[in-house]
């Protein structure tokens, strides 16, 4: 069995995330008693070879000022 570091290690390399706390505060309590603030890093472009590919054309936003895409 491998140990808590390497637990999150792994999950790290496989997702691209990192947070600065594994754990999130379940009560306002245990949020203003962290010495630490909650962070995450995000990889946006991580590369996940157990996905498929999505094989469709980015999605426009239908609204006529909004004109943000959903890109696959």
């Amino acid at each position: 069995m491998a140990t808590y570091q390497e637990f999150i290690a792994q999950n790290e390399e496989r997702d691209g995330v990192r947070f600065t706390w594994n754990v999130w505060p379940s009560t306002r309590l245990e949020a203003t008693r962290l010495v630490v603030p909650l962070g995450c890093q995000f990889t946006p472009l991580k590369e996940r070879y157990d996905l498929p590919p999505l094989n469709y054309d980015p999605v426009m936003c239908t609204n006529k000022t909004c004109r943000s895409i959903l890109n696959p």
